[in-house]
């Protein structure tokens, strides 16, 4: 089902994503080898031949490098299918940003392979202490999405009072397993712990410098409009996905509800086609300004940051609050821990959770 599936979300064929998205959701669970989230050998192999965690690297890391809105879509896309997936491939590609921060020979090391997938966490933690030829690392990270699967970790710690960047292997690295929320239960988004770990020095890169040149800029983009690039289309996949087992979840009951509730009927109704029909004209006025933000990146004028920001956070808080004032509607037999309702919900919640989508002023 790899195959059929990959192709549908390159081609942005929604039709077959409709159809399938509940067989590959099942599809997608026997593909994991781990309760949390471990995608298979095939699944892995898969995903390297068809680059689906390079989208976002330049064709001197081996990468696709492809428009921002054209990934992005893929993600959506994904996401729409299974909201672990799409997690999986928003959080992997993010990783991308790094490589011309990183020493160009590390870079070329951990960028350039078939399996090259980061995991990691942008949080400040752990302690480096130095060495005469680089420095010892311990500390913990949490909830690093992909770490089962990725073939470097990257994670910030404190030196000289300043935070750094940091690539670790994967042996040096221990994966903890907690990862405990309530939705995206298969993105294995672990902590992960070192001890004494040796952290070579060209190991380490700083954000707040400038990136090598590269023909596909993606380093020198903003780095808080790219993350919000990768998660904003997530949060509309997973949202899609979640008001087609509403839909379906109403047709059920329409016999009844048209005899003895018209009324709830007709009402509900009304706000689902209210609810997709904004949801797809402001994922179109999202995806419009995303590719206006990275053409006009390209040719080094004003990126849009403030109205990309602007529109990502707006676009996800409504997928929250519109999912979350539905369901009570709904009935206690759309809050059984076991339906399709609930799960896509969850799914919905613990990507909204995210503190990138925060607003605090």
């Amino acid at each position: 089902m790899w195959d059929d599936a990959i192709k549908a979300i390159k081609d942005n064929n929604t039709v077959w994503i409709k159809e399938n998205r509940i067989d590959f959701q099942h599809y997608f669970q026997r593909e994991n080898c781990h309760p949390q989230g471990k995608l298979s050998a095939l699944a892995l192999e898969k995903h390297y031949k068809a680059k689906l965690f390079k989208m976002f690297l330049g064709k001197n890391y081996n990468g696709l490098a492809l428009s921002l809105d054209e990934g992005v879509k893929w993600i959506e896309n994904a996401s729409f299918l299974d909201g672990n997936w799409g997690w999986l491939l928003g959080i992997g590609v993010g990783g991308a940003y790094f490589a011309d921060y990183c020493d160009k020979k590390t870079a070329k090391t951990y960028f350039s392979p078939k399996n090259a997938l980061v995991a990691g966490s942008g949080k400040p933690s752990g302690k480096l202490t130095s060495l005469p030829n680089g420095y010892a690392l311990s500390g913990s990270w949490k909830y690093c999405s992909d770490s089962e699967q990725a073939s470097l970790f990257t994670a910030v710690t404190i030196k000289e009072e300043k935070p750094i960047a940091i690539i670790i292997p994967t042996q040096s690295a221990i994966i903890k397993k907690d990862w405990n929320a309530i939705g995206l239960p298969l993105t294995c988004s672990h902590s992960i712990e070192t001890q004494e770990a040796f952290i070579p020095k060209n190991h380490l890169f700083d954000l707040s410098t400038r990136p090598r040149y590269n023909e596909y800029p993606i380093s020198t983009y903003p780095f808080m409009e790219f993350a919000l690039a990768c998660f904003t289309p997530v949060m509309i996949g997973i949202t899609k996905n979640l008001f087609e087992d509403i839909s379906e979840f109403v047709s059920s009951k329409g016999e009844i509800w048209k005899n003895h509730q018209p009324e709830r009927y007709e009402a509900i109704s009304i706000k689902i086609l209210k609810i997709k029909t904004h949801l797809e004209n402001t994922s179109s006025q999202f995806y419009h300004t995303l590719k206006k933000s990275w053409q006009n990146h390209l040719e080094e004028q004003p990126n849009l940051e403030s109205d990309l920001s602007s529109i990502s956070k707006e676009l996800a808080a409504f997928c929250y609050e519109e999912s979350f004032q539905i369901i009570p509607l709904l009935g206690m037999a759309a809050i059984e821990n076991d339906t399709a309702i609930q799960r896509q919900f969850k799914n919905l919640q613990t990507a909204y959770q995210h503190m990138i989508f925060r607003n605090f002023c």
